[in-house]
């Protein structure tokens, strides 16, 4: 049997509720309905992460961030690599386009691929960014105006590749490869700070880019409000880079079928974490968020020979992903891996599957939040107020508003047996000594802090 190529399509901070199958009330994202059309999609997949340096564990080695040292370092080596053996076992050739500075090679995600491309768009901030006053200046119009008779733009630097360049620099690789392959591809534009950098041409509209940036900083860092038009330009503007990604989805989606590689090759289609829009009172994915808006993702399969148009309900995890894959490759699954494969959801008993809780965390080196999520309940637990949980009824209460921990005190404690599973599975992981962040050059750093994740 022939060997299926897979291609795992990651997007950032992309929100399981702004998609056109899942209802959402604008039109933007006609590619990624028809890849779900032609597909299974599974309306209840839980991030283990609420950040992506906390989500990816579980995507790419299907253990979570808490574990083997924690996530905030390089990739420990002693994580399973899933891709390692797709490479030795299965015979794939394997590489990964990155367009994050946290899954970069900085971090240790060039792990085991065979080839890894770090996509870094190498631009600076214009010199008057730097000197005293000069944000202030970058925010004014007639600064634009005077700029562009001069022949300059002075627009913000990307931040990330977008998502035309990553296609760019994938496609001729999977056109020239051997088969089969498996290739990841991560996509950073629905990632703050949603501006299609390529698109600000206009005076106004550079001014107003360097303003959001200005704003969101104060925003995530010092809890700056944010106004009703504020929020209607910051999801106008998410729209439009979600927009923009979908219809490089279908690009993608158009060189496989001109290429005959569609025809046998897996796509999963996956998002790290959502975005929060001031449901509690914050913008963004800040780390302290573990309600669905963050931990609930869209995730797609289009698995030659599987019929489309299939949707599953049942709860899983993204940490299911790799063990699904090693399964369609005919590959063995090591026990390190904690997910499991999702096969039998479509093809054999579902109860095969029998996983009932989903973990989703935030994880510090300083602290811990562990949400344990089912089809019925949520239940949140903080190290730093451990008697003071947090439980959700789901389907009376999708919204997660009001706790009721204190009058459900069984379900409190049969949920929390599985954050103490969690908790030795960190201590039972954990190195002699932690792993230090890596150095990260000045360009990283900038980036970053662009990206709201350094102040």
């Amino acid at each position: 049997m022939t060997k299926p190529n897979i291609l795992l399509l990651t997007i950032d901070t992309l929100r399981a509720d702004t998609l056109g199958y899942a209802g959402y009330k604008k039109p933007i994202t006609p590619n990624i309905d028809k890849l779900a059309s032609q597909g299974i999609r599974f309306t209840q997949a839980i991030t283990p992460g609420s950040w992506t340096q906390a989500a990816f564990p579980g995507i790419i080695t299907s253990t979570y961030a808490c574990m083997y040292g924690g996530c905030l370092g390089r990739l420990s080596p002693e994580r399973p690599s899933p891709v390692k053996i797709m490479g030795d076992e299965g015979g794939y050739e394997t590489a990964a386009f990155s367009t994050s500075p946290l899954l970069s090679r900085t971090y240790g995600y060039d792990r085991k691929f065979q080839r890894f491309n770090d996509l870094n768009p190498g631009e600076k901030s214009p010199k008057i960014r730097g000197i005293k006053g000069g944000q202030a200046l970058l925010r004014r119009p007639i600064v634009h105006q005077i700029a562009k008779l001069f022949g300059q733009n002075w627009r913000p630097p990307k931040l990330y590749a977008t998502a035309a360049e990553l296609n760019d620099a994938a496609m001729p690789w999977l056109a020239s490869i051997g088969e089969p392959f498996m290739a990841w591809l991560h996509y950073m534009d629905v990632h703050w700070p949603y501006h299609l950098e390529d698109e600000l041409t206009k005076p106004k509209d550079i001014a107003d880019a360097w303003a959001d940036l200005s704003h969101l900083h104060e925003v995530n860092w010092h809890g700056a409000p944010v106004t009703p038009e504020q929020k209607a330009r910051y999801i106008r503007l998410y729209e439009e880079a979600i927009a923009y990604t979908d219809a490089q989805i279908g690009r993608l989606m158009d060189f496989l079928d001109e290429t005959g590689l569609a025809d046998n090759t897996v796509i999963v289609l996956v998002s790290d974490h959502g975005e929060e829009f001031l449901e509690r009172r914050h913008w963004g994915h800040v780390e302290l968020n573990l309600y669905d808006e963050i931990l609930k993702v869209p995730m797609l399969m289009r698995i030659p020979g599987v019929p489309g148009n299939q949707v599953i309900g049942q709860q899983v995890s993204t940490m299911d992903i790799m063990p699904t894959l090693l399964e369609l490759a005919g590959c063995h699954i090591p026990e390190k891996v904690l997910g499991k494969s999702l096969v039998p959801l479509w093809d054999g008993d579902p109860a095969d599957y029998g996983v009932e809780v989903a973990i989703g965390e935030r994880w510090r080196d300083t602290s811990h939040m562990i949400a344990v999520r089912t089809e019925e309940y949520k239940y949140i637990w903080d190290d730093a107020k451990p008697d003071e949980p947090l439980l959700f009824d789901l389907r009376r209460d999708p919204e997660e508003r009001n706790n009721i921990a204190a009058e459900n005190p069984e379900v409190v404690e049969a949920l929390h047996q599985h954050v103490d599973a969690q908790l030795e599975r960190m201590r039972r992981t954990a190195p002699a000594e932690m792993s230090k962040e890596p150095v990260l050059d000045e360009e990283i750093v900038e980036r970053l802090r662009g990206l709201g994740y350094v102040e």
